[in-house]
């Protein structure tokens, strides 16, 4: 019996010491594989100046902050990583964000930024080393449009549609494209109901088969005294997000920026 119990313990304690230095083998793996990013990082932030089209004509430094004025058009939470996107001279930057709860901004608010270029890596890929540029504040310095129709009308927008299983974050989503149509369309009946502080504005939602693929069809309208007037329709591709203002007498769709 005292064999046995011999046999046992040295089992055991032979275990745990190859369990030990299993464990210390992992962690100095780790600690070079560490060492290794860290390495790769400093090797490639001194060989080589980084590109960004906020900065287009510029060769920009890993890690150093820069400041410029942008447009600010969304705030994505739905993807690997949060992603504050603006524009500046027309070209669509996505900074990657710290912060799950971003700046509340409209689209089209003038913020002044600040930011760098950072290391990145993507979940779910390969550990190649990535750089791209990282959101550290943003600060309005002047309304966009979307900022100045909300001062203006301050009733919710209503919608409406036959389905029902579109997600809280689409319809806000739809919202925003609304909003930001409104504010910004040239339109003369668009116009004049925004400008009328009894409008009482809302929209529906249907799904349209165009052009080979689906579109959000948006009926904006005007209701007045249990009346609806459809003032416009607008089109959202489900590609790519591209908003289109509908051409009812030449029946086709026109880009909508």
């Amino acid at each position: 019996m005292k064999q046995i119990y011999c046999l046992a313990l040295f089992a055991l304690l032979f275990s745990c010491k190859e369990n030990k230095e299993t464990n210390s083998e992992n962690l100095n793996k780790s600690a070079q594989k560490d060492t290794l990013s860290v390495k790769e990082i400093n090797t490639t932030a001194s060989k080589e100046n980084f590109e960004s089209d906020l900065r287009p004509s510029e060769k920009l430094k890993l890690g150093q902050p820069y400041s410029d004025t942008v447009e600010f058009v969304e705030f994505d939470n739905n993807g690997d990583f949060p992603l504050f996107s603006v524009q500046k001279n027309k070209k669509l930057v996505g900074l990657v964000s710290n912060s799950e709860d971003a700046p509340k901004f409209k689209r089209g608010d003038v913020l002044e930024l600040k930011w760098k270029m950072d290391t990145l890596y993507v979940a779910g890929e390969s550990e190649e080393l990535n750089f791209s540029e990282w959101m550290i504040s943003a600060k309005k310095v002047k309304d966009g449009n979307v900022s100045l129709f909300l001062k203006k009308y301050k009733k919710p927008i209503k919608y409406s549609s036959a389905k029902e299983d579109y997600t809280d974050g689409f319809k806000d989503y739809l919202y925003t494209q609304v909003e930001y149509y409104l504010a910004n369309s040239k339109q003369e009946l668009v116009k004049t109901a925004i400008k009328n502080p009894d409008a009482d504005l809302s929209y529906s939602i249907e799904e349209k088969d165009k052009e080979g693929h689906i579109f959000y069809v948006l009926g904006i309208s005007n209701d007045f005294e249990h009346h609806t007037n459809i003032i416009q329709w607008i089109y959202i591709d489900s590609n790519n997000n591209q908003l289109y203002e509908y051409d009812l007498p030449n029946d086709k769709l026109v880009e909508f920026n």
